[in-house]
């Protein structure tokens, strides 16, 4: 019997040449559908220095007094960076301040949204409500709470950052982390919560937005990437 060596072996190589192709195209999908990282840690030293020491007349002093997730949730895993300061003035109101940041922001790894961590410290939330607070020249989609205190109520606002949107609720972080993925990016993520205590019945929107309006002033631009992405 004759075979003809060439065209078998042209059929071979036809046969490589195909499935060659589909592994190149197999693989670029693969590195294409990986989201990449756009945002570098930063140092806890260096964060700190990038934190204000004054806003207006307050001055910063490190504090450990505000309502924080339980010890288990502010696992490197989920924080890079955490501070918390408590900014107080002659004559002025005492300010609350916390900022958590991560330079990744993944299904595993989300902002912790006050809604959880201060019912679990045992003070209810009795009102949420979203607001644009007007920030320089920017309006932040954020969040006004009033927490009870007992005798007092602690007001709240806060924003969350996904990369360069501000979801209002968990469902909206999921979704706007899942955008971002879809287009090839790991986003950063930063929770920014300003808080003061008052009697019942005060209404501390304008301190603090006020308040949050003099802090962006005085950041330079990394921390303002930082604040508003």
């Amino acid at each position: 019997m004759c075979v003809d060596l060439k065209a078998k072996n042209s059929k071979i190589d036809r046969r490589a040449l195909l499935l060659g192709a589909g592994f190149a195209l197999c693989g670029g999908a693969s590195f294409v559908a990986t989201p990449r990282q756009t945002s570098s840690r930063i140092s806890e030293v260096a964060f700190q220095a990038l934190l204000p020491a004054k806003v207006g007349g307050w001055t910063a002093r490190v504090s450990s007094d505000l309502i924080l997730p339980s010890a288990d949730a502010l696992s490197d895993k989920l924080y890079e960076n955490l501070k918390t300061y408590t900014y107080e003035g002659p004559g002025l109101p005492t300010i609350m301040f916390l900022i958590a940041y991560s330079s990744v922001q993944q299904n595993d790894v989300q902002v912790h949204r006050p809604e959880v961590c201060y019912p679990m410290s045992g003070y209810p939330i009795l009102d949420n409500r979203p607001v644009k607070a007007r920030i320089g020249n920017r309006g932040i989609p954020a969040r006004y709470l009033t927490a009870d205190r007992g005798a007092l109520r602690e007001m709240i606002l806060y924003w969350t950052r996904v990369g360069q949107r501000f979801p209002l609720n968990w469902t909206q972080q999921r979704i706007e982390m899942a955008r971002a993925n879809v287009s090839g990016v790991i986003p950063d993520g930063a929770l920014l919560r300003f808080s003061t205590i008052s009697a019942e019945g005060s209404n501390d929107y304008q301190l603090l937005t006020d308040f949050a309006h003099k802090m962006a002033q005085s950041l330079n631009p990394k921390m303002k990437e930082v604040f508003f992405g």
